[in-house]
């Protein structure tokens, strides 16, 4: 995949059986160095330590992607320890859970913009100016499989939205600086079994469908979205910007 030496700043990276572990693990396989960052410090560091394990270099940042002063401070201490950022994967991300949209607080509204949507604006902000002033760098961003249906995802109406809003923030920013040398793409995971529905307030209808998924085996898994993520950011890759890939699996048939 040509990313020797690289150095990728993942964020969502405390899980240990979420897709931002994933990410790390397969991009340090592929000779990166990461920056593993979450708001989970302690499941931060053991994903950093796995890194290591590897034979990469690896950091752990307490990161709040909420929080723009933080995401400046932890930014500016991953530089001085890397110097540089040339992979951003802003994998981070939560819903405030199922509900119908009437029944929604403003304080739920704020979960699922601020995280999904802000939080990925944040980070971007904070890494892009270096990337800019190197004139190279790869920006994955996460949206959902629910974005792209007819219908979205029937009681995540305002995650869906913010998941759509990080695909046009991530289109329309392609096309801003993809003439200096900077690719933006977006990824749509289908369900994972991971522990985004446990966070997202465990919905007990959510927690079934993954379930039912599992046993059928269609679940998009850590390593699907990892190789993904790894074809994107490689210089394999660099005619594609402004993209979105859908991974996710066939409904139509067993996966073997």
């Amino acid at each position: 995949m040509k990313l020797k030496n690289k150095i990728a700043l993942v964020t969502g990276t405390g899980s240990q059986i979420g897709f931002g572990k994933g990410i790390a693990i397969k991009l340090a396989v592929e000779g990166c160095d990461v920056i593993c960052a979450d708001i989970d410090l302690p499941g931060a560091q053991k994903t950093a330590d796995a890194v290591k394990k590897l034979g990469g270099k690896s950091m752990a940042l307490e990161l709040d992607i909420t929080d723009r002063a933080a995401v400046d401070t932890a930014v500016i201490k991953a530089l001085e320890t890397f110097d540089h950022i040339d992979i951003l994967v802003n994998c981070a991300g939560r819903a405030s859970g199922l509900r119908p949209f009437v029944e929604m607080t403003q304080d739920m509204w704020d979960i699922d913009i601020n995280i999904n949507l802000r939080g990925t604006m944040n980070v971007t902000q904070a890494v892009l100016p270096g990337m800019l002033e190197r004139g190279y760098g790869k920006i994955v961003n996460f949206s959902t499989h629910a974005a792209h249906q007819p219908t979205g995802l029937a009681g995540a109406a305002v995650y869906v939205a913010a998941k759509a809003g990080t695909v046009m923030f991530s289109k329309t920013l392609a096309g801003e600086v993809g003439a200096r040398g900077i690719n933006i793409n977006i990824i749509a995971p289908g369900p994972g079994a991971t522990n985004f529905h446990r966070v997202s307030g465990g919905d007990p209808r959510m927690a079934g469908l993954v379930d039912n998924l599992a046993k059928a085996g269609k679940t998009t898994t850590p390593e699907d979205i990892a190789n993904a993520v790894a074809f994107l950011v490689s210089d394999v890759s660099s005619k594609l910007s402004g993209q979105i890939l859908e991974v996710s699996a066939p409904m139509g048939e067993r996966r073997s």
